[in-house]
């Protein structure tokens, strides 16, 4: 029988009831078994832990380990690329408002959820077992209930006010928006909106036409009124 402790530092407490966090936990072992698994038994995911840094080496016998929040920086090209599970809808719209690269389908399973963790996107979920998966590498358990509160906490976690490109994206499909000349979507425009609107933008995946009208304002001020709030 091997004996270990474990003791969890930061925002990893969120996952430990109120009278394990930031102490020593005993920790009993039989088999062979890797940090991964037995830092997962007390229900923290990986993907959230920064030290110790190598969790695919083995426990061992009387180790007594400090398990430390992991620390993102920011993407080298500073773009980040996100997958999000079938309960965030309302946030992944908010992150394409911003401009980030954020695929969402409703109905997707965990599967192809953890297939697009592995091929490189950062993944946010309200499921833990999701977030445990061996394929994911990077990802967060999101906090929050409420949409607002969760992009508050996830642009405060992961510093994105500064890479936020806002109104960059279809809201629809994620795919960029690009200009388009008036008279080339003529026939698409409101009669109304024809007498006082000459900037289009048209997206290069659905095809959705865009215009600044009363919704891009509110928009627009809904972000100043955000980073304020945060900055």
């Amino acid at each position: 029988m091997g004996r270990a402790r474990f003791r969890f530092h930061g925002d990893l407490n969120d996952f430990l009831h109120s009278q394990r966090r930031s102490v020593w936990l005993d920790y009993e072992f039989r088999d062979r078994l890797s940090l991964k698994h037995a830092i997962e038994t007390f229900g923290v995911p990986h993907p959230e832990v920064g030290e110790p840094s190598d969790l695919n080496r083995p426990l061992r016998d009387g180790e007594e380990i400090e398990v430390r929040p992991r620390l993102y920086p920011v993407p080298p090209n500073g773009q980040w690329r996100f997958v999000l599970d079938g309960h965030l809808g309302r946030l992944a719209k908010y992150l394409r408002i911003l401009g980030f690269d954020t695929l969402y389908e409703a109905g997707a399973d965990d599967r192809r959820l953890a297939d697009a963790a592995a091929a490189g996107r950062f993944l946010l979920t309200r499921d833990r077992s999701l977030l445990m998966r061996r394929a994911v590498v990077h990802g967060l358990l999101v906090r929050h209930d409420e949409p607002r509160r969760q992009l508050e906490w996830l642009a405060a976690r992961l510093g994105l006010w500064g890479a936020a490109e806002p109104l960059r994206r279809c809201l629809r499909c994620n795919a960029l928006l690009e200009p388009v000349a008036k008279e080339k979507v003529w026939e698409r425009i409101p009669p109304k909106t024809r007498l006082w609107c000459n900037e289009y933008m048209t997206c290069t995946g659905c095809g959705q036409l865009y215009w600044p009208g009363s919704h891009y304002e509110r928009m627009q001020a809904w972000i100043r009124a955000l980073r304020a709030k945060n900055e």
